[in-house]
């Protein structure tokens, strides 16, 4: 049970308050409803450039990174495609050294040719990194342009092209900051050692009189209907074996058949103990690995199944046993009331273990807070608890070989 307070200040930040009087930390956790969706498609990566940019030093403190240290905290970040999460925990003792820091960076950043170019090629070498360096780099990039082709869904977090980070302006992202990273576009969670009356007194100090620069982000994005054929690629990679990749889009996380689709996909394959891994690794010998899951975001869902085959097996009949096994489950042969209940238990656990952690409370009130569900974070666990085998089943009733998107990746080192 998260128990929590709510309030709002006049320039339209959310503050969410999470009062753990064992801990010895105050976590401040600021969700901006941002991500790479947000993005226009010739200038991608923004969100993610972001992530480095808020680290780089702000209005009236030019070292972020070093006050932080100073006061004995950590710090770090995400970005999706969907938001940007920032959180910074400190000792109780400093907790409003946490909201000077944090504050000053919705204030302004630091907004030199420097701090960018500093940043731009901190991002552009995590691009080559991922991308190009490492088997399986440009998995995403591929997946979102064979499932989407209006959405800007269609590019990854880390942005479509390296160009577009290489090309980013001063001025581009002044304009991409005072647009989304204000106050009535952000969401505060305090949790820890700290009371609601001393949050509520930090907030009206440090963030009363910064002004919104802009208005809350409407999320309106191109709703693409969904494939009704078969979308292929084929390419190379620098994987040593063979690989075939499977994807559909599905639901959305607050829709019932998400937890459904979850739950399906960790039965079938989230373990060696499934029988995707079973029936195709462990028996056939086909593949060397095989798995999928159902990533839950806030504007798509997506189901991946996967398998590595090993050497002199064909992609094409890799792609045919993957689906054989997928329908197989797809039908109700393979599973048992008792897998459900193994299922449920494993994702029951999971979240009692990320409730265990004060950052990742912190970081649920405001995603739920996000999507407008806040009130509903206690009940998760219950979207697991009311799945029937009869769920599961109507939940895969739609993924066919006739709108599944396919990507097969083949050895560089072979195809030169």
């Amino acid at each position: 049970m998260i128990a929590y307070n709510t309030f709002k200040l006049n320039n339209g930040l959310r503050v969410i308050h999470h009062y753990d009087p064992d801990s010895t930390v105050v976590i401040l956790n600021t969700l901006f409803n941002v991500g790479a969706r947000d993005e226009s498609p010739d200038k991608t990566g923004f969100a993610h450039l972001f992530e480095h940019l808020m680290f780089g030093g702000s209005v009236n403190i030019p070292e972020y990174d070093k006050v932080v240290e100073k006061a004995g905290g950590s710090n770090n970040a995400y970005t999706t495609n969907e938001l940007t999460n920032y959180y910074i925990t400190v000792p109780h003792e400093n907790a409003e050294t946490a909201f000077w820091l944090e504050s000053d960076r919705m204030l302004s950043l630091d907004f030199s040719q420097k701090s960018l170019d500093v940043q731009k090629g901190v991002v552009c070498e995590e691009f080559k990194q991922r991308c190009f360096n490492a088997p399986f780099g440009l998995l995403w990039h591929h997946i979102r342009e064979l499932l989407y082709k209006e959405s800007s869904y269609r590019w990854p977090t880390i942005g479509l092209e390296l160009k577009h980070i290489e090309d980013a302006s001063l001025d581009d992202v002044k304009s991409f900051f005072y647009k989304f990273y204000h106050p009535r576009n952000a969401i505060l969670c305090v949790a820890g050692k700290i009371s609601q009356e001393k949050s509520l007194e930090y907030c009206e100090k440090w963030y009363g009189d910064i002004s919104p620069s802009g208005v809350e982000n409407p999320n309106n994005y191109i709703q693409e209907s969904l494939p009704i054929s078969r979308r292929f690629i084929e390419t190379t990679d620098l994987s040593p074996n063979t690989a075939v990749f499977m994807v559909w889009r599905g639901p959305d996380f607050s829709k019932p058949e998400s937890a459904a689709l979850e739950l399906f996909s960790e039965m079938l394959g989230g373990s060696e103990n499934g029988p995707l891994y079973q029936e195709l690794v462990k028996k056939s010998g086909v593949f060397n690995a095989a798995e999928c899951f159902y990533t839950r975001g806030i504007g798509e869902g997506l189901f991946v199944l996967y398998g590595i085959l090993n050497d002199g097996v064909e992609a094409s009949k890799g792609e045919k046993l993957l689906w054989d096994v997928f329908h197989k489950a797809q039908q109700g042969t393979l599973f048992t009331e008792k897998n459900l209940k193994t299922a449920k238990n494993k994702a029951t656990s999971a979240l009692l273990f990320e409730k265990s952690s004060l950052i990742n409370k912190a970081q649920k009130l405001c995603y739920f807070e996000n999507l407008g569900l806040l009130s509903e974070i206690n009940e998760e666990n219950r979207q697991y608890g009311k799945v029937e085998m009869t769920d599961l089943m109507h939940s895969v009733a739609t993924i066919s070989q006739d709108n599944v998107s396919v990507i097969y990746y083949h050895p560089k080192s072979n195809n030169a």
